[in-house]
């Protein structure tokens, strides 16, 4: 069964012929010990999230990203978001940054592999660069935050595709 993660109230569990997948509320991981996600339940989440053509998965099973900023300004803007975002939800990005380009590693020590908090943390740190590329290089400086609350509901979007698009297969078969 793979677990898919959304920002919910309660638990919902949702069965088709061919699949089944449970869905938890986010706000449980806090509490919880993280749990290494099957490289198929990986996968199956950068492709929900739109990720798999940004992240890497690595060998040593760590998720990797380069990123490239116009300048110094907007690559130090988007650490000191990611920064603040990161010590919301309590997981941290391993990285380093030279000149215009960061590099992020992201693996969830506790267990030595990829868990969902690594792909939410992908999911935010693309949120991030994202907003701060659209500002122009003259307003990097306003360090608005993206909200938890914004992210989360883009990522909740992105599971109802997901699950309406699994819904119609499912059908078909």
């Amino acid at each position: 069964m793979i677990q898919l993660f959304r920002f919910c109230s309660g638990k919902i569990t949702t069965s088709f012929p061919k699949l089944s997948f449970k869905v938890k509320d986010f706000s449980i991981l806090k509490g919880e010990k993280p749990t290494a996600l099957k490289m198929e339940d990986v996968k199956t989440l950068l492709k929900m999230h739109q990720l798999g053509a940004t992240w890497k998965l690595q060998d040593d099973h760590s998720l990797y990203k380069e990123v490239k900023f116009s300048n110094f300004k907007e690559a130090f803007s988007f650490m000191t978001q990611v920064a603040i975002f990161s010590e919301q939800i309590n997981h941290h990005p391993e990285w380093e940054n030279l000149f215009n380009t960061i590099k992020i590693r992201l693996i969830t020590d506790d267990v030595n592999n990829i868990t969902v908090k690594d792909i939410f943390l992908a999911y935010a740190i693309d949120n991030i660069a994202m907003n701060v590329q659209v500002k122009s290089a003259e307003s990097t400086n306003d360090t608005r935050i993206l909200e938890i609350a914004k992210i989360a509901e883009a990522w909740n979007f992105n599971f109802d595709q997901f699950h309406r698009m699994i819904e119609t297969d499912s059908k078909q078969i």
